[in-house]
């Protein structure tokens, strides 16, 4: 089981930094706010609280979520695939969630932002299971 901790830890954090450094780009180089999306937390609380805090949450998501995909890899591997996909969908529809709850109003351009949002998600997906191949 420490193993498997220990992998989630790393190949989450792996994945969650090149999420959110993806996510980075696209803000900079357009005006489509999926960084700000991906850490918004103000429908949360009023308080805004310091990046550094928000990259945290994020990075503890993706690690819990990696721990798990790493135990279905190499426990349950029939249902390695299929919870991948759950996944993606949950991640899909949490674009329209989390948008929707802001209470700031973000640019996201719709389409365009849903459709990088998944694709992006899907890349995250792949680079996890690119480190459990690479039994990181």
């Amino acid at each position: 089981m420490g193993k498997i901790l220990l992998s989630g830890l790393i190949s989450g954090t792996i994945a969650g930094l090149l999420l959110l450094g993806a996510f980075l780009y696209v803000q900079l180089s357009t005006d489509i706010e999926l960084m700000d999306l991906l850490l918004n937390l103000d429908f949360i609380s009023d308080d805004e609280p310091h990046i550094v805090i928000q990259v945290l949450l994020h990075l503890l998501v993706s690690v819990v979520i990696a721990t798990i995909l790493k135990w279905f890899y190499l426990n349950q591997s029939k249902l390695y695939i299929p919870l991948m996909v759950v996944i993606w969908i949950v991640t899909t529809v949490l674009y329209f969630i989390l948008s929707s709850s802001a209470v700031e109003p973000m640019e996201l351009h719709s389409y365009i932002g849903w459709t990088l949002w998944a694709i992006f998600h899907i890349g995250y997906l792949e680079v996890l299971h690119v480190c459990y191949k690479l039994r990181l």
